[in-house]
């Protein structure tokens, strides 16, 4: 799923707050008892809107204050007392309409997310059974992005947005502010290019997979989310009652005719990073959060189960033989990379119960996928390689896949031996197992998947 399954926002390395993630914690935020005297914020007239972003100057830039200079220095300064971070240097913030917003968007897309990438991401998704082979996934995301974002963080320019059509910053882009302050102050003081949030692959950690680069995120937006929350809980009932008014009166009608997958992956590191930092926070307060900056969480297995993250349980490495040359002519990887313990479920949950799903994608220890695509043909490959924590907990992944596979083919296995089952319908599946191990290949026809098992070294 390449660098798209790392996170959804703004392709990629900026930090997004986004409306309907912000939505999903709210009932947290009730639980946050308030402290502290309310946050008192004066409204500023209506302004013309330039067609550029509309810059709110900083310290770093002197200029003379306005109110809107005075809420957001304000909310600042709150911000830093509740983080327990203080900002170290000069930064740039601005307003920018849902307008200007899809034109930032549509520059990203086109210096960072080709269509050819895309293809690529829709491809390997539909080998999973998540999309449609011809779903539009790169309009899609655009409209999405659109929609949902409510702002934003650039750790490549030290620049945020907060998004909005008026002069005035109103509950939203209060809140809005907040969260993306967090950002800026996560990034000053723990360098969020050097963690993965950057477009410059140069820059970017060497061999970090798509599910430990997720669960980063989750750190972070758990983080600001956090942050965002107790902020919140220091504002007065009634200016927290208009907040949840009005992200409740936002249209999502991208949103909620999104796949499964896609909201999935756009909910993610806001409510589960959230409980994430919440059970840091509860153990040892922001020092123990700032720790998991300096040594951050290894896979979404960890952000699912923090006690796995306090215990340093790090993923298995499995490895996959190039497969090109085996498949013959036609045939080229649309992708390689980790799947993880959060997108396992997703996949699970395609055809299983959500609480089968958890059960059985829980004690994964490692896996590799691969996924090759013969587009001429219209046919693909998947081979998953999945590590598990012990026998026990790969036998129960077994269980589960096989009422997956019964219910995606309509009947049991064609064949069975020790070890292995086979289902065939207008493809093919192929599951073995054999101690903590197990291997699934899909593909178009059995003598296919023949030569490409030879070349596989399962098991260990």
């Amino acid at each position: 799923m390449r660098r798209w399954i790392a996170g959804i926002a703004l392709v990629l390395s900026v930090l997004a707050c986004s409306l309907g993630a912000a939505a999903l914690v709210w009932m947290a935020a009730r639980q946050i008892a308030p402290s502290g005297p309310p946050l008192e914020a004066t409204l500023p007239p209506p302004t013309p809107t330039p067609s550029e972003p509309r810059s709110i100057p900083t310290p770093s830039t002197p200029a003379p204050p306005s109110t809107a200079d005075q809420t957001f220095d304000a909310i600042a300064r709150l911000v830093e007392g509740l983080r327990g971070l203080k900002a170290t240097g000069p930064y740039t913030r601005a307003l920018m309409t849902q307008a200007e917003l899809r034109a930032y968007q549509k520059k990203k897309f086109e210096e960072n997310y080709t269509p050819e990438e895309a293809r690529r991401d829709t491809l390997t998704l539909a080998a999973f059974d998540l999309l449609p082979r011809d779903f539009p996934l790169r309009d899609f995301l655009l409209d999405l992005y659109t929609e949902q974002i409510a702002g934003f963080y650039d750790p490549d320019t030290k620049q945020f947005f907060v998004i909005s059509d008026r002069t005035a910053p109103g509950i939203l882009e209060r809140v809005t502010f907040a969260h993306e302050y967090t950002h800026l102050l996560q990034d000053q003081h723990f360098d969020l290019v050097a963690l993965g949030f950057t477009d410059d692959e140069r820059k970017r950690p060497k061999d970090l997979s798509d599910d430990a680069m997720l669960a980063r995120r989750a750190l972070v937006e758990g983080d600001a989310t956090l942050t965002q929350l107790l902020y919140l809980s220091r504002l007065p009932p009634a200016e927290r009652r208009q907040w949840w008014e009005a992200v409740q009166s936002q249209p999502s009608p991208v949103f909620d005719r999104a796949p499964r997958v896609i909201r999935e992956e756009l909910t993610f590191p806001y409510d589960q990073g959230f409980a994430f930092v919440q059970h840091l926070f509860e153990e040892g307060g922001w020092e123990a959060v700032n720790a998991a900056f300096r040594d951050p969480p290894a896979s979404t297995e960890q952000i699912m189960h923090p006690e796995k993250y306090r215990l340093h349980e790090a993923p298995i490495r499995v490895s996959l033989p190039p497969l090109t040359d085996t498949l013959g002519s036609g045939w080229h990887m649309a992708d390689e990379n980790v799947l993880g313990e959060f997108f396992l479920k997703v996949y699970l949950e395609e055809r299983l119960a959500t609480d089968q799903a958890e059960r059985a994608a829980a004690g994964w220890g490692g896996d590799r996928y691969a996924v090759y695509v013969n587009e001429g043909a219209g046919q693909d490959l998947l081979v998953l390689w999945l590590a598990w924590d012990n026998a026990d907990e790969a036998a129960e992944f077994v269980e589960a896949y096989r009422a997956y596979a019964a219910k995606r083919y309509g009947h049991g296995p064609a064949r069975e031996a020790p070890g292995q089952a086979t289902w065939v319908g207008t493809d093919v599946l192929r599951l073995e197992w054999q101690d903590a191990h197990v291997l699934l290949l899909r593909g178009p026809n059995e003598a296919l998947l023949q030569r490409v098992r030879a070349r596989i070294p399962f098991p260990r």
